[in-house]
């Protein structure tokens, strides 16, 4: 249950880092007593997979069953799909890190099964991280990262299609 909540918690700061980075560039104020953002400060990224570390080579990743690995899947690939509405709004270099070490503890806590396409969503996020470097015009590849989802949700649709 601790992995699970941490999950959400890790969802709820990525998603809202993705929301905040649509309302243009510059770095996101921390609501007064909202745990959250803190959440997605790149020191805390152990924090959503901590709980469950030692778990994440098991069979459900750093949950202890199929319905706490379906529901924080659901969440992750929810967060994940905003990817490119956020990113396309000129998010700074250190939004894009931020982005990128939310996606680390995805893959540190995700099933096994799904490792490799969390490892290439956190690639896509860091080449543009890269190229938003170099050129503050760069745009992030949508299809892409749609492709690199598309096995998440057929996991989604053959592992959890029944969880209760």
């Amino acid at each position: 249950m601790d992995a699970r909540t941490a999950r959400r918690g890790a969802a709820a700061a990525l998603t809202g880092l993705l929301l905040t980075g649509c309302t243009g560039p510059g770095p996101a104020a921390d609501p007064p007593g909202s745990p959250e953002p803190s959440a997605a400060a790149p020191s805390a990224t152990a924090s959503p997979s901590a709980p469950g570390t030692a778990a994440a080579s098991g069979p459900w990743g750093a949950y202890p069953g199929r319905a706490e690995a379906c529901a924080a899947v659901a969440e992750d690939l929810l967060a994940l799909a905003l990817l490119p509405a956020s990113l396309s709004g000129g998010p700074t270099t250190e939004q894009v890190q931020a982005v990128e070490d939310e996606v680390a503890g995805m893959l540190e806590a995700a099933p096994p099964e799904l490792a490799a396409d969390h490892a290439r969503v956190q690639l896509l996020v860091d080449s543009y991280g890269e190229e938003l470097a170099e050129d503050p015009g760069a745009r992030f590849d949508g299809e892409a990262i749609d492709e690199a989802l598309a096995p998440v949700r057929d996991w989604l649709d053959e592992t959890c299609r029944d969880t209760r």
